[in-house]
């Protein structure tokens, strides 16, 4: 399926934007050409899966034959890029099964690092991040309730960079 983006020179972030260390996908944002990052006046032909994720980007026209080409490896690359987030993934879940919170995140963000949306493994990824913030959530309620600063730093260390690391560090600072 080939989508025509309409270019916008605007670069700016909207305001609105939710913050999220979660990736989500480039084509349904509110301004595609800046996220793909499309230079100015340049033609720029994105090579992509149904998702969006980009796998190969020209900057000139191709022929029909060379853009079959891509097109063609365009399943090959989806697949690499699944495997790679599927052993991440499973190396999370192993942390997880020994409740090492702190390493089974690492590796989850590695994942979203990667960028990819949409792909089984990285769907994974989200839905056990999200597990692991809302029982860290919970767990942050009762230490709250407790007044256990030591314990809310301890958290603090497990869900470093995630979108939780903000709450438990404003929990903290209301301990003081």
């Amino acid at each position: 399926m080939f989508v025509k983006v309409p270019y916008t020179e605007d670069r700016e972030k909207s305001p609105w934007a939710e913050d999220t260390c979660v990736p989500t996908s480039k084509i349904l944002s509110d301004n595609p050409s800046r996220n793909y990052n499309v230079a100015v006046g340049k033609v720029t032909i994105v090579i992509a899966d149904s998702y969006g994720n980009e796998y190969y980007r020209l900057t000139k026209k191709p022929s029909g034959d060379q853009l079959k080409g891509y097109i063609s490896k365009v399943k090959d690359q989806v697949d690499k890029a699944n495997e790679k987030l599927q052993k991440n993934l499973d190396k999370a879940n192993d942390y997880l099964a020994k409740e090492d919170r702190k390493n089974a995140v690492k590796y989850l963000l590695k994942n979203f690092k990667e960028g990819v949306v949409g792909l089984q493994a990285q769907e994974d990824t989200i839905r056990a991040y999200h597990d692991i913030l809302d029982a860290a959530r919970s767990q942050m309620a009762e230490l709250v309730e407790k007044g256990d600063a030591e314990g809310l730093k301890a958290l603090a260390k497990d869900v470093d960079k995630t979108d939780m690391e903000k709450e438990v560090d404003e929990a903290i600072d209301a301990l003081k």
